[in-house]
């Protein structure tokens, strides 16, 4: 966890501790389970955290934005299918939601 001129504190990737990943199943989706902990705001280490990631589909985003304050809104969460492939697994995002498959009936 380091200082930034823009955010009051920062999280790496040196913040996680992966205890176990497992792969369960891989194919047009894919399925792997993480064990980890992580640092908190308070700067102590989190309990022992257990997350199924599911890789597939599409996703539908909100920006929302405050027109007398002139700011949008996100959210920041550490999402753990972003430690291989991210500087931080700590996120700034908007905020989302997975599209579900319309059907004819």
């Amino acid at each position: 966890m380091r200082k930034s001129d823009n955010l009051p504190v920062t999280f790496t990737k040196s913040d996680v501790e992966i205890i176990a990943r497992e792969t369960r199943y891989r194919g047009f989706f894919s399925l792997d389970v993480y064990r980890f902990r992580h640092r908190l705001f308070n700067g102590e280490m989190s309990g022992e955290v257990k997350r199924e990631i599911f890789e597939r589909g599409h996703a539908a985003v909100l920006l929302p934005f405050d027109p007398e304050r002139d700011e949008v809104v996100l959210v920041e969460q550490i999402r753990i299918a972003a430690y291989d492939t991210s500087v931080t697994p700590w996120l700034l995002e908007m905020v989302a939601g997975m599209i579900e498959e319309r059907r004819n009936h």
